[in-house]
């Protein structure tokens, strides 16, 4: 990984921290007006269900061809007025909604969203590899993830007090795009901007021979491991209530509750991903999947209600992985592909997340298994399946480091 020489660039300015971290707040907040549906489907009775419903996925749809097209966008306009144009067409297309009852305007604006969320969505890790390396990158991804999931969790809460009013007040929660915009326009200025560009170009010209178009292996093997675990963590949203009914636990209700609490707890646990990484090292991915297992084996023989609440938290602690794959790839990839191999990774990550119901099913075909415990338990061999194959990265690794560490001792002796 190129370090870039930045000295005119405060690095410990908390304005510039929060200016970079405050994007992350609305990136996956589409799903926030989730609730809008019942009421938007008895006032638009001439539309399917399946229409009404698309609208809650419509922004994920825009987000994967914008995630790609992202590079595009930055490579002509520059960082910080994609990601302002960015977050700009997020409030556009997030606010609509409030205003008017035509449903084809509603579809287009949730296109807008997805859009505009996909242009800056690359650029919430990457801002952080182009001015900060080593243990305060990894702080900061870890910092960064968890204001994504706390964000979510709150514009969902936002909303659900809102839907009060009505649908259309629902919306009112993307007017927070406001505040996000004002503190990345004044934390990420364009002095900033200049004097990163300014040096990785410098770099850029140095190395212009070592430009690479393909993807180290080790990258493009954390972005697949991304993808597989992508497929493995959405069974606790999609399985885990009909796993309960199977189980017929009491209180069941509860579930939502649950799955809030350990959204939360989750993003508590990835903002500790810098201190955790210092412990563990290389072996980070592994003790992370190793959680992921514990929390799917918790869920699948919970005797109660809290029982599974708890497990649930220890699952969503995956959420650490983010953080990691992200460094991983910034660590790997050369400046010049930087950007395009975040974008390749957030587009496996979405992709993986879609794919999940298919995956689970076809994996249940093949082995003659039914019903959502069975799903729970296929997640979990997922798992168990990424945790071996970062356990050999791992140890690759380490004996690299080794190698090199005793070549450097034999040349000083």
């Amino acid at each position: 990984m190129e370090v870039f020489n930045m000295d005119s660039v405060n690095k410990n300015s908390r304005l510039l921290k929060t200016g970079i971290l405050s994007i992350s707040v609305l990136l996956t907040a589409a799903s926030a007006v989730s609730g809008t549906v019942p009421m938007m489907a008895k006032e638009f009775s001439d539309k399917s269900s399946a229409q009404v419903q698309a609208l809650i996925t419509i922004p994920s749809i825009a987000m994967m061809i914008f995630i790609l097209l992202s590079s595009i966008f930055i490579r002509i306009f520059g960082k910080r007025k994609t990601v302002l144009l960015g977050l700009a067409l997020g409030l556009i297309g997030g606010v609509t909604p409030l205003f008017t009852s035509n449903f084809l305007i509603i579809q287009i604006s949730r296109f807008i969203l997805g859009a505009g969320n996909g242009l800056y969505s690359t650029s919430t890790a990457s801002l952080i590899g182009d001015i900060w390396s080593g243990d305060e990158q990894r702080n900061l991804l870890g910092i960064q993830s968890a204001v994504q999931t706390l964000g979510q969790s709150i514009a969902t809460f936002m909303a659900g007090i809102l839907l009060g009013i009505s649908w259309h007040a629902a919306y009112l929660v993307y007017l927070l795009f406001i505040p996000v915009i004002i503190i990345f326009a004044i934390g990420y200025n364009k002095s900033t901007e200049k004097a990163i560009y300014d040096a990785q170009k410098e770099v850029k010209e140095e190395s212009v021979v070592q430009k690479q178009t393909k993807l180290p292996v080790l990258a493009l093997v954390a972005i697949l491991m991304s993808f597989i675990y992508f497929n493995a963590i959405m069974p606790e949203f999609t399985a885990s209530g009909l796993a309960i009914q199977q189980m017929q636990l009491q209180n069941q209700s509860f579930l939502s509750t649950a799955l809030a609490i350990a959204g939360i707890a989750g993003a508590l646990v990835t903002s500790l991903y810098g201190k955790i990484y210092k412990i563990f090292k290389h072996y980070t991915p592994v003790f992370i999947m190793l959680l992921g297992v514990i929390g799917y084996f918790g869920i699948i023989h919970a005797a109660n209600m809290v029982m599974l609440t708890i497990s649930m938290i220890i699952l969503s602690s995956t959420s650490l992985i983010f953080p990691y794959i992200y460094g991983a790839v910034m660590e790997d990839v050369p400046a010049a592909s930087k950007d395009f191999a975040l974008s390749v990774a957030k587009v496996f990550n979405n992709f993986g997340a879609f794919l999940s119901p298919y995956a689970m099913a076809a994996t249940a075909g093949i082995f003659g298994l039914t019903g959502a415990i069975a799903t729970l338990k296929i997640a979990m061999c997922y798992l168990i399946f990424i945790g071996i194959v970062f356990l050999i990265l791992a140890i690759l690794k380490t004996n690299k480091v080794k190698k090199v560490d005793s070549q450097s001792m034999t040349k000083e002796q």
